[in-house]
């Protein structure tokens, strides 16, 4: 009996210090506080080079790229925005899509792809979304702009740690059409 107790004592103490080290460690390690206003990246939405030579880019079918605001069935939408060499805080991805609304639609398994080019799974060119741009959409929303909040660690290991020019690349197939991408970022 006596030993339960010394066990359960000797372990409640464990997680007192095992919690006294965390909180010391995320005081060290909280995030920057985000400065000023948000920066918005827009504009030219050209493929980067390591974007047009991704497996994404090349093993679609010849002249089947996606213009900005062009609708449509089986396309491929391919953009880039570069990215400023400085520390961010916080990124965020706004993209405005619309799907048709005339005849039947096949947008469901239309996926988005936001990352750095070729999208590895590790290291730092690697993919920071993947997912159905449509998920949980009814079928009457014929349209929407898609907020995703990116990870600014990830951004930063990217632009700060690897030679430029900085490239956040969109891969968005294939009967969904976008009207633009932005990257609203705060910096630190």
């Amino acid at each position: 009996m006596i030993r339960g107790v010394r066990k359960i004592a000797f372990s409640a103490m464990n997680w007192i210090v095992l919690l006294t080290l965390s909180a010391a460690t995320a005081a060290v390690t909280a995030p920057a506080a985000c400065h000023g206003t948000p920066a918005v990246i827009s504009g030219s939405v050209q493929a980067s080079p390591q974007l047009l030579a991704s497996p994404s880019a090349r093993n679609y079918p010849a002249g089947r790229v996606r213009r900005m605001g062009q609708a449509g069935e089986d396309f491929i939408f391919l953009a880039s925005l570069p990215l400023p060499a400085r520390k961010l805080c916080s990124a965020e991805v706004e993209i405005h899509v619309r799907r048709r609304t005339n005849g039947p639609s096949f947008e469901f398994n239309d996926f988005l792809l936001v990352g750095f080019a070729p999208f590895g799974s590790s290291g730092t060119r690697k993919v920071l979304f993947d997912g159905p741009i449509w998920a949980g959409d009814p079928p009457r929303i014929s349209e929407k702009t898609a907020r995703i909040p990116l990870p600014a660690s990830e951004l930063n290991t990217f632009v700060l740690l690897t030679p430029g020019p900085h490239f956040l690349d969109f891969v968005l197939h294939d009967d969904t059409a976008v009207d633009f991408v932005r990257l609203r970022v705060r910096f630190e």
